[in-house]
Parts: C-alpha cells; sequence; structure tokens
C-alpha cells in the first residue's frame, strides 16, 4: 500500500450521513452486534511500528475512504454528518514471536473490539509478529464505511475515487459547514422522502409479480426453509472466533468442478457445513435445513442505474438466499446446490428490488426499533456465504512487504457466521468469522482443517 500523492480537502468539508447508514452505527449500541468488516495480510518479515504508523497516517488521508468520521447531529430525527478527519487512531502492534496458537487468541481478541465513528474510533490498525518470521496485519472497519470492495477503492492511492465506492452519496464540498438550517432541511428532505417511500412501497407491493418458477431440471426440487426459528440458537455473544485458509485458485476451482460445482458453490457448501457443525456444539437441531444468504459483489459491473427515488451509494452487491439439508457434513455432489444457486440468483435478478419504498420507508421509524426488525429478519438465516468481488492492487504491498496471503473480512450480525471469498489471480483466501456464543464456543480453526481434508484441498490455514 505505497504513499500517493493525496488533494487536500479542507478540515471543515462536511457531508450529509445517508439515514440507512445511521442504523448501522445504531445497530452497533445495542448489545454486542458488531457492525465490522476488514481485511488481513499475512506479510513477510517483521513490520515495524513506524511503517504501520505511515499506512495509518496515509488511509486518514482518503476522506472518501477512512478519512472521515461522524458528526452529531443538534436535531433530534435530522441526519448525522459526516466529517474530515486526517488523524489516524492508534496503530497496535503486538511483538512477539508469538506461535501460531498466540497469533489465533491475538485475531479473535481484535476482532472482539467495539467501533464507534462517532464516539471514538470508526476504524483500527494493529499488527502481530509471528514466530515463523511473518507479520499479520489486520485492519477492521466499521460498516458505515461502505463495503469492503467499496472501503478498499476509496482507500486506493488514486486521486479521484468515484463517489459510489464510499458511503457518502455526495462529493464532499470544500469548506462547507452543515449548520442548524442545513440540519432541519435535511429532516424536511428525510420526512418527505419517507412519506414517498412508504407509496411506493404500498403501490409496488400491489403491483409485484409472482416470482418466476424456476424451469425444471435434473436433480431435486428446491429445498425449503424451515418453519418457525431454530430456538436452540442463543443470543449474539461479544466474542468472535475466526479463521483464515489460503489455497491455489487452480486446485480450489478443480475440487469444486470435480463435484460438479463452481467457486461460489464449494464456498456455500463449506459454509454450510460449519453451520452443520456448529448445531452439534450447541445441542441444536442437527436436522434442521440451512439456510444461507449469499451476497455476490459485482464490482464496477453494477447491479444497473441508480433507479428512480433510490438514495444512497449505487448498488454493486447481488443478494439471494439458497435453503442446503441438514444432518452431517456433506461432501459430495455439489451440482444440486450449484442448481439452486443458480435458480436462486435468477429469481432474485427478475424481481429485484422487490419494494423500492422500504429503504425510504425506514426514515420515518425509529432507529431502534428499524434496528430490531433487522435483527429478527437476521434470524431467518444462518450464516452468510460472501463474494465481496476481487480485491484491488493497492492491498498487494505494504512499504517493502508483499503480502503471502490477503483476505476481506466479514461479521456475523444475527447469524452464526459468515464466510468470505478472496480472489486474485493465483490464490483463493476464505475468512471465516464465527459468533462464539452461537458456535458453542467450539474451535472453528479446527473445524476449518477438517472441511479441507474432507475437500481434498491443502491445508494452509492461518
Amino acid at each position: 500500500m505505497p504513499a500517493a500523492p493525496h488533494a487536500a480537502v479542507p478540515a471543515g468539508t462536511e457531508a450529509p450521513l445517508v439515514d440507512h447508514a445511521s442504523l448501522v452505527l445504531r445497530a452497533g449500541r445495542l448489545g454486542p452486534v458488531l457492525p465490522h468488516m476488514g481485511w488481513i495480510l499475512r506479510v513477510s518479515g517483521h513490520v515495524p511500528r513506524d511503517l504501520l504508523a505511515a499506512e495509518a497516517v496515509r488511509l486518514a488521508r482518503r476522506p472518501y475512504g477512512l478519512g472521515r468520521r461522524v458528526r452529531p447531529r443538534r436535531i433530534p430525527g435530522a441526519r448525522r454528518h459526516w466529517r474530515v478527519d486526517p488523524t489516524p487512531p492508534p496503530v497496535a502492534l503486538r511483538e512477539g514471536p508469538l506461535t501460531p496458537a498466540a497469533v489465533r487468541r491475538w485475531l479473535d481478541e481484535e476482532l472482539a473490539r467495539p467501533l464507534d465513528p462517532e464516539r471514538g474510533d470508526g476504524w483500527r490498525l494493529s499488527a502481530a509478529h509471528a514466530d515463523d518470521g511473518d507479520s499479520v496485519v489486520l485492519l477492521v472497519v466499521h460498516h458505515l464505511y461502505g463495503t469492503v470492495a467499496g472501503a478498499l477503492r476509496a482507500s486506493a492511492p488514486h486521486d479521484d475515487p468515484a463517489p459510489w465506492h464510499g458511503t457518502t452519496e455526495a462529493r464532499f464540498v470544500p469548506g462547507a459547514r452543515f449548520g442548524l438550517r442545513h440540519e432541519l432541511d435535511a429532516l424536511g428532505e428525510r420526512l418527505q422522502l419517507g412519506l414517498g417511500g412508504a407509496a411506493r412501497a404500498a403501490r409496488d407491493a400491489l403491483r409485484r409479480p409472482p416470482a418466476p418458477t424456476p424451469a425444471p431440471g435434473p436433480g431435486p426440487a428446491p429445498l425449503r426453509p424451515a418453519a418457525g426459528r431454530d430456538r436452540t440458537r442463543r443470543r449474539p455473544a461479544p466474542g468472535r472466533s475466526a479463521a483464515i485458509l489460503t489455497c491455489p485458485a487452480d486446485e480450489w476451482d478443480a475440487a469444486a468442478a470435480a463435484r460438479g460445482g463452481t467457486g461460489n458453490t464449494l464456498l456455500a457448501a463449506l459454509t454450510a457445513n460449519l453451520v452443520r457443525r456448529g448445531r452439534v456444539a450447541r445441542g441444536g437441531d442437527v436436522g434442521r435445513p440451512v439456510r444461507l444468504v449469499l451476497p455476490i459483489d459485482l464490482g464496477d459491473d453494477a447491479v444497473g442505474a441508480r433507479r428512480e427515488g433510490a438514495s444512497g451509494p449505487r448498488a454493486t452487491m447481488v443478494t439471494a438466499s439458497v435453503v442446503l439439508p441438514g444432518g452431517a457434513p456433506h461432501h459430495g455432489d455439489l451440482a444440486p446446490a450449484r442448481r439452486w444457486m443458480k435458480a436462486a440468483f435468477a429469481a432474485e435478478a427478475a424481481t429485484a428490488p422487490p419494494v423500492r419504498g422500504v429503504g425510504d420507508l425506514t426514515r420515518l421509524l425509529p432507529e431502534a426499533l428499524t434496528v430490531r426488525v433487522a435483527e429478527r429478519a437476521a434470524l431467518a438465516f444462518d450464516a452468510c456465504a460472501t463474494n465481496p468481488g476481487a480485491l484491488p492492487a493497492s492491498v498487494a504491498c505494504l512499504g517493502d512487504h508483499r503480502p503471502r496471503a490477503v483476505a476481506a473480512l466479514g461479521f456475523p450480525i444475527g447469524l452464526d457466521l459468515i464466510a468470505a471469498l478472496s480472489r486474485t489471480p493465483e490464490q483463493v483466501s476464505v475468512a471465516v468469522v464465527a459468533d462464539a456464543g452461537r458456535i458453542g464456543g467450539a474451535d472453528v480453526h479446527a473445524w476449518l482443517g477438517d472441511e479441507l481434508a474432507a475437500w481434498g484441498l491443502p491445508d494452509r490455514r492461518w
């Protein structure tokens, strides 16, 4: 991540915080919810503290990336604002040499630290020195800053990032300040959008066409989600348990193709197996079907043009859900799962957006209520298997240190775990972050080793 010229932005520059982002901020203050994301690198050699500090300074200079924090609102119901802040949070370095087990404990501790870009720091850069001579460098970011791919691109060393790569909704206006009048105007706009969204939601709900029925094909019909909720799932816990694997991309693809699947199908199957193992560990309903949510980032090939009345960054994610069988971990034929996933994404594309006004409608509801509703909706899913897209070239170096492996990180919010796949032409990395309470405090790292052996993949966990 080399330093690069940066166009200075006045310290007083501000931009409104989109309303849905305000909900993400509130979610991080309700119980043990950690709406975070991030990326992690394993580099050769021990990275010194001064290099980490220089990298933090570089990241803080990008106002569309991490060089901003949230300014509190002064009028109830008004929007908060982004304010440029080029001051990075302190870096944290755990000097070693640390054994692999100690590095894993360090990682779990770092992932469990809460972030708050309004009342504290919105991101944290840390590193640990391993006993094999490597360094593990971790950047955890509040989800308020966007998606992993968006925040990475907005933090990349170039001068003019596209505005949809961040979450600011509009470019910062040099020298602009949002006083009380601006907050009152924004409050009026919020009410107007909310009422308009309610009207659109009602109209679209009445006109919404039925979901297309997938064409019949070989193999079993798609499964239906189980009725009701899994009562053995515990409340979210503050602890996080992580495991990361890296393997050659051709071996990952070959393991999937040998079983009739693709790389994304294999990711979903591996995630489902971790859910099945978690149910055994907590004494849950093992036979219950596994329901996964599948977000895929399309990058610059966005889902489509911004629709009329839409707000927020341009959508680049397409999301579907799939139901897989319960029972014991499954390592066989991936063809049925591949067909089910393909049908799920086809149905999602045919009916998107399901109801255009829902996002704007939530502007009229109290934030705490909206967050609680979203949390209960998340309980319908067991886990998330996400492909956040190709990582930009800016993560390919850290000073003179070249990463041996790099992986994006997602955090489970109301789910048992989330598995994120990161891909380069040569390498595939999968980072699993689990809610320690939901999986009975079991060893996700060991589970991942069992999965690699069962799928015939090289054991390169870290």
